[in-house]
């Protein structure tokens, strides 16, 4: 609890600044992520080679770039980086590669809503909680209502009954968040993260397929108490990459109608 409260105020005061900072924090914890991420796929203890130091390197500064002038060169970074990378690269090439493009490109995604002149802040701050509404609302529905199991063989614990409880939880926060900050469309605000619920909880089974396919309990022990980075954002980055998605497609913020 301690150490999610300090992240969650540190995060918090820094995506209120935006910017840089912003994009600082989050360039720190993509290549964390992307760290874990090789420890999981070619194996705890293995060192970090060139290669690795590489693509670390390039999806932390994509984030910046990203910032500092626009999505598009932070993807070129990414995939550049990344690419270079690959050539060099010998273990597991396809799990590396792609988990760090993923892990860069959702990054990305959450800097470019919070550079939104209008909505950042509130896009991201809407993003964050509609995700740990997920989490809330899938534990106390599968505790109280338990039921058949959604996918057990990668999830234990997780139920229909919880997905539901995800969905109707993060729709009302949607809607009690979409209120409270006076924006014109709360219904549909309310909607979209239903949305978001089912994508946070896909990202999140795609992460426990992964972790046990590699055989590992947690993405690593960076956060005492949480396990690693990846094990916490993992449904954050999924629905970041769906909502940039749909601002691009639409051309305006999921805020506008």
């Amino acid at each position: 609890m301690i150490s999610a409260l300090v992240l969650a105020v540190v995060a918090l005061l820094v995506f209120l600044f935006g910017g840089l900072w912003s994009a600082s924090l989050l360039a720190i914890g993509t290549g964390a992520m992307v760290w874990e991420w090789r420890e999981m796929v070619v194996g705890q203890g293995q060192g970090l080679r060139a290669p690795g130091v590489l693509m670390i390197a390039a999806a932390a500064l994509a984030v910046i770039v990203a910032d500092l002038w626009m999505p598009v060169a932070g993807f070129a970074v990414l995939a550049i980086g990344t690419a270079i990378g690959a050539v060099l690269e010998r273990a597991s090439l396809r799990f590396v590669v792609t988990g760090t493009l993923y892990i860069g490109a959702a990054m990305i995604c959450i800097e470019a809503l919070r550079n939104d002149f209008r909505f950042g802040f509130l896009a991201v701050l809407w993003l964050v909680l509609v995700v740990i509404a997920v989490d809330v609302g899938g534990y106390f529905g599968g505790r109280v209502f338990g039921g058949p199991k959604l996918w057990p063989r990668v999830s234990p614990k997780k139920t229909w009954a919880g997905l539901i409880g995800s969905v109707v939880c993060a729709q009302l926060i949607g809607l009690i968040f979409a209120l409270a900050v006076g924006l014109s469309y709360p219904a549909e605000v309310a909607l979209m993260s239903a949305l978001v619920a089912l994508v946070a909880v896909g990202g999140d089974l795609i992460e426990s397929s992964a972790k046990r396919f590699f055989g590992v309990k947690d993405s690593s022990r960076l956060m005492p108490g949480h396990g690693g980075i990846l094990d916490r954002l993992d449904g954050l980055m999924a629905a970041a990459l769906v909502v940039a998605a749909v601002s691009f497609v639409r051309g305006q913020s999921i805020f506008l109608w």
